[in-house]
């Protein structure tokens, strides 16, 4: 976000056509002090936004109720999700399903094709890398996205270390692009 918000700076006012919609996904299960974070970083974007007459607002997306941690837990007698990775139903159901949902009511409502910019590394873990791989076609900036019709994906920092994010983070005497604090992250 960083990134993009400085790259929207940078753009001539006459270029920026295209509404630019930050989706943050809201578990209902993080750390209080994440929580806390991600809500303030929001709220500071859409602000700056607008100070700035950049064309981007930020959304928090959270899951249906039917599809919470605890209804599934609880209500459905799911396991605790695990790190080996096996009935690992949360990220679906608390992360992609709400932001999905969010985009695909965007594609209704504006009737045209969006690009996601997704925040994935290959550095994250192993598993991750190999899911990106599986996904990349060479030669492409933007691939299909898997399962929303009308969407590409284009993950542009995918090849950054975790040195390389917090190098970026850290930059700006620690500020983001729109003067959110990132010493609150260290």
């Amino acid at each position: 976000v960083h990134l993009v918000y400085s790259m929207l700076l940078r753009l001539d006012p006459i270029n920026r056509k295209k509404h630019i919609y930050v989706v943050s996904s809201d578990t209902m299960v993080e750390n209080p002090l994440i929580k806390a974070y991600l809500s303030d970083m929001l709220d500071s974007l859409n602000d700056a936004a607008k100070n700035d007459g950049l064309p981007l607002s930020a959304h928090p997306v959270r899951p249906e109720p039917h599809n919470t941690f605890w209804a599934n837990i609880i209500g459905r007698g799911f396991p605790t999700p695990n790190l080996n990775g096996r009935f690992r139903w949360c990220t679906d159901r608390l992360k992609i399903n709400p932001s999905g949902k969010f985009i695909e009511d965007l594609i209704r409502r504006e009737k045209t094709e969006v690009v996601v910019l997704l925040g994935v590394r290959k550095a994250e873990s192993v598993a991750r890398k190999k899911r990106i791989e599986g996904r990349e076609i060479m030669g492409r900036l933007l691939n299909r996205h898997e399962t929303i019709k009308k969407a590409f994906v284009y993950p542009p920092i995918v090849g950054l270390t975790t040195d390389d994010v917090w190098t970026i983070l850290m930059s700006n005497n620690m500020h983001t692009a729109w003067g959110g604090d990132n010493s609150k992250l260290v």
